[in-house]
């Protein structure tokens, strides 16, 4: 009899187990959507800017991706209150946001995360020049400490790219027909220094039901064996490295960013 019972029991069990619902291994590490208004979207150790113009970085409730309001960014070159560590730049890290022993704006080695943001470019001046070099205007970047980007997204005359390692990809073929309209992006990225790595880069328009891919990567290094950082941190805003170099250049640039996720996948 007992054996019986164990055996109901042990189906009785698997039953009840088979039935129960999914438990997901996705955890939100970091959500910023500015809703409280200010710079740092009401989490401790979230840097709205360090250049020092008082509209260098702002709130913005004209235009938000969602709820009330978004974060702008904006630099004006050959202007010192619009430079920071020595560049024309204003932008936003989470790399000192921490969560117990865990700096979820980080990212390292072993590591899988989902990453997702959107941005406007606001009443962004198009590229005239039809011909030489141009600059690029960068307006994301998961930046490694003590080097240069892993990844970054940027606009160069009149297109959006990502760049990584020694490759370029078009994110958007053409920024002037998305000029004051948002932009979602999804990156999918496990953080390796060797063929370990691999990630997905996701886009959708504001007129597009779903992401379309633009970019992917398997047996990939994402996090760059040839920077000696031991981490790097996800930034937002504008970063204008080289602009100042170009007569042709827009004086001044403004970009929104809004509803950005980091979330850890298994």
């Amino acid at each position: 009899m007992s054996s019986i019972r164990s055996l109901a029991l042990g189906a009785a069990a698997l039953a009840a187990l088979l039935a129960a619902p999914a438990v997901s291994a996705q955890t939100t590490l970091l959500h910023i959507d500015y809703e409280t208004g200010t710079l740092d979207s009401g989490i401790p150790g979230l840097i709205g800017t360090e250049a020092p113009a008082a509209d260098a970085a702002t709130i913005a409730s004209d235009q938000p991706r969602s709820g009330r309001f978004a974060i702008a960014h904006k630099v004006t070159l050959r202007n010192p209150d619009y430079v920071s560590f020595g560049a024309p730049r204003s932008e936003s890290t989470a790399g000192q946001v921490a969560a117990g022993a865990t700096r979820p704006g980080q990212y390292a080695p072993g590591q899988h995360r989902l990453y997702t943001f959107s941005l406007m470019l606001k009443d962004w001046e198009p590229w005239l020049a039809t011909s030489g070099s141009a600059p690029l205007d960068i307006l994301w970047q998961f930046k490694h400490f003590s080097g240069g980007p892993d990844l970054m997204i940027g606009v160069r005359r009149n297109q959006m790219l990502l760049r990584y390692a020694d490759k370029q990809v078009v994110l958007v073929d053409d920024v002037r027909l998305h000029n004051n309209r948002w932009i979602d992006f999804r990156f999918d990225i496990v953080w390796a220094k060797d063929a370990a790595g691999r990630f997905t880069a996701e886009v959708r328009l504001d007129d597009q039901a779903d992401y379309v891919r633009k970019a992917e990567e398997t047996a990939f290094a994402t996090f760059n064996p040839a920077y000696t950082g031991t981490a790097g941190t996800i930034q937002w805003g504008l970063y204008r490295p080289d602009s100042e170099q170009f007569p042709a250049a827009a004086l001044t640039r403004m970009v929104y960013h809004d509803d950005i996720t980091v979330t850890q996948l298994p």
